[in-house]
């Protein structure tokens, strides 16, 4: 345990840096401009052993506010290296955002460094150490006066430290934003820095506190996208020309893309001024060829809900085709929903076209009942509301683009992704015996798929297989209404679909279909036109062996 070593009159002096440090907030908070910089620590970045993704969030928050983030700095666990780069975002930029380094270990040395960049003790802040004590169930430290803290120069030994305790020693000015409700993980402010996590799922829930802490009400930054069939070297003049144009009050940008579903080229569109960007919006699509002009849907998960629902209303574009199967199969869900419990429902998933049809219906459905049982007061019980879960039952010798897109749908989706080794059958058995709770499972079948003709939309398994309710919403879709669906809504799906293969299993018993077949009569070059472009029905598993 922590033995007090020295003490000094801490709340006088945390009060007179507070003085100081309200001053400065609402003197940078008066500016209708606001920037940000965005610092992530740890070696385990800068040795690339750990990806990233903690800059791409919070400048996605950050832009969302109105903040226009300047830079992103990536910095080894180095006391002088983050001091130094602290100390310099501080002053450059509006609102600084620090990610990692701030645990209980011999490497996590944000706080002190950050101490050490503003020149400031540190201080065992009286709040932080409550929280503290409560979670990990400790007592305080020995001569602990939470009304007369100690304070403690910014390169103190840290190793007599209780490591718990040791989280909360933190810069003397620092303010506690924690909120029971809003964030399982207490964010610390000292100044006009942030200091968040490294951990992904707990920085998250502390960007929520920016909201309030960083938002800038003068400003809203407007976009606006055009996705294109086509490469960057034909669309330069256009764009050039449109630049010329507009470039006082919009910025534009364009980005390639290899090997995407559905574009090759996005073009972006930024402003304040509303009415000057529709104007270049408006400009541009009349001078881009109709023809490579992708109706691509960024946010076809996030509207997943409402898109589904105007389908079934007979609205929207997508109304005439889909109406007669989406809302067949949304019923068959919403029935299932109100059979059973959500904890007692899970949905098959091996990646294949059908199963990630299905996924998007489920998944309005999901976040609809979802939705209803926030509003309901009787029904709704507080904490994180229940994750869809799937199953996955891994066969033999999968592909590797197959196993890619199943991880790349659990985090799109946000999936509990339980996966057993197959066959299917034993697989299910181990599956159930996890998880006994189980009484029905959502799957992708159709009554094209061997042994389906007569299935019906809910029916338990056949005798010698475990027993589980199998419910099968699309059971009368065609193959032509599985793709119509997943293009004309901008759904995700394997890339080998983009490759000619029609049906997938494994690596061993599945190949191209030989329908999609062209050959180059020049080169003699073999290729395959996508799955989508398959018109004979009849001929979809003809790549299977």
């Amino acid at each position: 345990m922590l033995r007090i070593l020295s003490r000094v009159d801490s709340l006088a002096w945390k009060n007179r840096l507070g003085l100081q440090y309200s001053s400065r907030y609402v003197s940078r908070s008066m500016s209708s401009k606001c920037t940000a910089g965005i610092i992530i620590i740890g070696d385990e970045i800068t040795k690339g052993k750990v990806a990233d993704t903690n800059s791409h969030y919070v400048a996605q928050k950050l832009y969302a506010l109105g903040v226009d983030v300047c830079k992103i700095s990536v910095i080894p666990d180095q006391v002088d290296v983050i001091a130094e780069e602290v100390a310099l975002f501080s002053k450059k930029f509006t609102h600084v955002v620090t990610a990692g380094g701030i645990g209980p270990t011999h490497d996590d040395i944000t706080y002190q460094a950050i101490a050490h960049g503003l020149q400031q003790r540190l201080i065992l802040l009286p709040e932080l150490v409550e929280l503290i004590q409560s979670h990990f169930k400790i007592p305080a430290p020995l001569d602990y006066d939470p009304l007369n803290p100690p304070t403690f120069p910014c390169d103190v030994e840290t190793s007599s430290f209780n490591p718990a305790l040791k989280m909360a020693l933190v810069p003397a000015s620092s303010r506690l934003h924690h909120s029971k409700g809003l964030s399982v993980f207490p964010m610390i402010q000292v100044d006009n820095v942030y200091v968040m996590p490294g951990i992904p799922q707990y920085l998250k829930r502390c960007c929520r506190h920016l909201e309030t802490l960083a938002r800038n009400p003068d400003c809203v930054f407007l976009s606006r996208e055009i996705y294109l069939q086509a490469d960057e070297v034909g669309l330069a003049p256009i764009l050039n020309a449109a630049v010329k144009e507009f470039a006082s009050h919009v910025s534009f940008g364009s980005y390639p893309v290899i090997g995407h579903s559905y574009y090759r080229t996005k073009l972006t569109m930024e402003s304040t001024d509303p009415a000057r960007l529709d104007a270049a919006h408006q400009h541009l699509s009349a001078e881009l060829p109709a023809d490579c002009i992708v109706p691509y849907d960024p946010q076809a998960i996030e509207r997943a809900p409402e898109v589904i629902q105007d389908i079934i209303d007979g609205q929207g574009a997508h109304h005439r085709e889909l109406h007669a199967p989406i809302s067949n199969a949304y019923q068959v869900i919403e029935e299932c929903l109100s059979r059973y419990d959500p904890s007692e429902v899970c949905v098959s998933f091996n990646g294949g076209k059908d199963c990630s049809a299905l996924l998007h219906l489920i998944h309005a459905a999901w976040m609809t009942a979802a939705a209803r049982r926030r509003s309901s007061s009787s029904s709704f019980v507080s904490g994180q509301p229940l994750r869809l879960r799937a199953l996955y039952i891994r066969g033999q010798d999968p592909f590797p683009e197959m196993e890619q897109f199943i991880e790349d749908t659990r985090q799109r989706y946000d999936l509990e992704l339980w996966t057993v080794a197959g066959p299917v059958r034993s697989g299910l058995k181990i599956a159930l015996d996890e998880h006994p709770e189980i009484k029905a499972i959502l799957m992708g079948t159709r009554r094209s798929d061997p042994h389906a003709a007569n299935l019906q939309a809910f029916q338990m398994t056949d005798d010698g297989w475990p027993s589980v309710m199998r419910v099968s919403p699309i059971l009368d879709w065609s193959y032509q209404q599985v793709w119509l669906f997943l293009r004309r809504l901008s759904l995700p799906y394997c890339n080998l679909y983009d490759r000619g293969y029609t049906s997938v299993g494994n690596r061993g018993n599945t190949k191209p279909n030989a329908a999609l077949r062209v050959v180059d009569p020049g080169t003699g070059l073999e290729t395959y036109r996508p799955a989508y472009l398959l018109h004979d029905c009849m001929a979809e598993r003809q790549g299977r062996l």
